[in-house]
């Protein structure tokens, strides 16, 4: 009988190391963070593949409007490019905030303001790019809003994943 009880006493101490031991571990936290950098490169790149993809639907709209306005109707590039653009940052706006960064906060409005002060000035990249394209170069207008888009997207990124959509409760 007495034989017993020490076994029960040991299993006791033991439980008790081994519920110790548990409870360092749970509390710990995770001591290997290259696991978290891997997922957030991995949801950075995720996010923009996601930039791009959908974002081809307000370079649609961007172009698609400049084409119809600037060669169809033969309007004033500049102008064109100015309709376009409203036209394509509206597009931008919501496809990014749904759909690319998934950003879920009741600030749309002031996010919508963000969103087009940043445009404005990617658009005035664009726009000198076009009239150093088109005006100084005489180079296709076509191919000068491609190489203007270009720079416009990779600045619209940047403002919107470090500034706009911008997680902020981490």
């Amino acid at each position: 009988m007495n034989h017993q009880s020490d076994l029960h006493d040991e299993d006791s101490k033991l439980s008790d190391i081994v519920d110790g031991v548990s409870e360092g571990i749970n509390t710990a936290g995770n001591t290997f963070s290259i696991n978290e950098e891997i997922k957030t490169e991995e949801g950075n790149v995720k996010q923009a593949v996601r930039y791009v993809l959908w974002g081809l639907i307000s370079v649609v709209v961007n172009f698609g409007t400049f084409y119809l306005l600037y060669r169809v109707a033969h309007m004033n590039y500049q102008v064109a490019n100015i309709i376009a653009w409203f036209l394509g940052v509206q597009v931008g706006f919501w496809v990014d905030r749904l759909i690319v960064f998934r950003h879920k906060s009741k600030t749309a409005l002031q996010e919508m303001i963000a969103f087009y002060g940043t445009r404005i000035f990617t658009y005035l990249v664009e726009a000198l790019t076009l009239w150093i394209g088109i005006s100084l170069l005489s180079a296709n207008g076509d191919a000068t809003k491609v190489v203007g888009q270009f720079l416009a997207i990779v600045g619209n990124y940047i403002f919107s994943k470090f500034f706009i959509f911008k997680n902020r409760n981490k």
